[in-house]
């Protein structure tokens, strides 16, 4: 029996399409937008986590540790010097978050996989807000047209 291809040729040109697409969002974003990308894909990997309980442990695990490297590269990312008081305490919450990974990837544990995903969607709708205001900053100070937020 000959076994039929898993992709058409527009199926894998649209796949090649959506890469170009990614990779020209992230070569593009600033670095307020590149952090919230993080966030957005930490959110996804807890959310799709906590869908797969009890379903499939290993998709459970590597959706965990996924979202752990993306924690992990958002506390190396911060700049300790110039971030004072809000880059420690970021720092601490971010530990924080990591510990509760890799508590919830041992125990198999939504209920904490939760609290993270509750954490990480706070801090990503503060980071939102920031760069919003930073773009009406810059439109103002440039005489480009205003933001009604």
């Amino acid at each position: 029996m000959e076994e039929k291809p898993l992709y058409t040729a527009a199926g894998k040109q649209a796949a090649s399409h959506y890469k170009q697409y990614v990779r020209n969002a992230v070569e593009t974003a600033t670095p307020l937008m590149l952090i919230i990308m993080l966030y957005d894909e930490a959110i996804k990997m807890c959310a799709l986590a906590i869908d797969d309980m009890g379903i499939n442990k290993e998709s459970v695990h590597n959706k965990l540790i996924k979202a752990q490297k993306i924690v992990t590269e958002l506390t190396v990312s911060l700049n300790m010097d110039a971030g004072g008081e809000v880059a420690e305490n970021l720092k601490s919450i971010y530990i924080y978050i990591h510990m509760r990974l890799v508590e919830a990837n041992i125990e198999n544990n939504s209920k904490k996989v939760e609290e993270v995903l509750r954490i990480l969607k706070d801090l990503r709708e503060a980071w939102h807000i920031v760069n919003q205001q930073n773009r009406k900053n810059l439109l103002q100070q440039t005489g480009g047209i205003s933001i009604q937020t």
